[in-house]
């Protein structure tokens, strides 16, 4: 009998060894915890949740709002920008082309108004050397005593000047043209009579006497 006992043990120690961590994993705590039953909430809590759900779903709607109108804006502004530059250019480039422009027409415009203003001299000149006085020439003009005079001594200035100019080497048996005056009009001043030079002091006299 004790023989008996002694092989059921050990039989049953052999059983469990070769059962190995298959009969030990019983015996083992379990790691995770064991889940609580489900407690029902009640209506007011639920009602609490779901607006509170809600209104982070509004705020997080409304901040997608918010960015995308902040995206816009920006959008807008920089397309502003581009177009502002773009303006800036076009008038900058039309504002230069005009200035070239208005200086091309103000250099041709002076460039006549001195060529008119030559033959105005060379016309009062030439009344001057037909034996008329200072006043004479103011008179027919309907200028100035001062003003003919400087008309007078630019045209007399200018007639110098022409006739100092040296002649071509090449062209010296040549006539050289010269500038076309009204008919009866000399290019140099003839010389003044007596008589004339009598009427002219005669003139200034009549001037300074108050």
């Amino acid at each position: 009998m004790m023989f008996q006992a002694r092989g059921l043990r050990y039989a049953k120690t052999r059983e469990n060894q070769a059962d190995g961590p298959r009969n030990w994993s019983s015996f083992m705590p379990n790691s995770r915890p064991k889940r609580s039953p489900r407690t029902r909430r009640g209506p007011e809590v639920r009602q609490r949740l779901e607006r509170s759900r809600d209104r982070v779903r509004a705020r997080r709607q409304q901040a997608r709002q918010r960015e995308q109108r902040i995206t816009a804006a920006v959008k807008q502004y920089i397309t502003a920008w581009e177009a502002i530059t773009v303006c800036e250019a076009t008038r900058d480039g039309e504002v230069e082309a005009l200035r070239q422009q208005i200086t091309r027409v103000q250099e041709r415009a002076a460039e006549q108004i001195a060529a008119h203003r030559a033959q105005q001299a060379l016309a009062a000149a030439t009344i001057r050397d037909q034996g008329q006085t200072d006043d004479d020439v103011a008179e027919l003009l309907e200028i100035s005593t001062k003003q003919a005079r400087q008309l007078i001594t630019a045209a007399r200035a200018n007639t110098d000047t022409t006739a100092e100019a040296p002649l071509p080497s090449n062209s010296a048996d040549e006539a050289v043209p010269l500038p076309e005056v009204g008919a009866g009009a000399s290019l140099r001043p003839s010389p003044s009579s007596p008589a004339a030079d009598s009427e002219g002091a005669e003139a200034d006299g009549r001037q300074r006497t108050p």
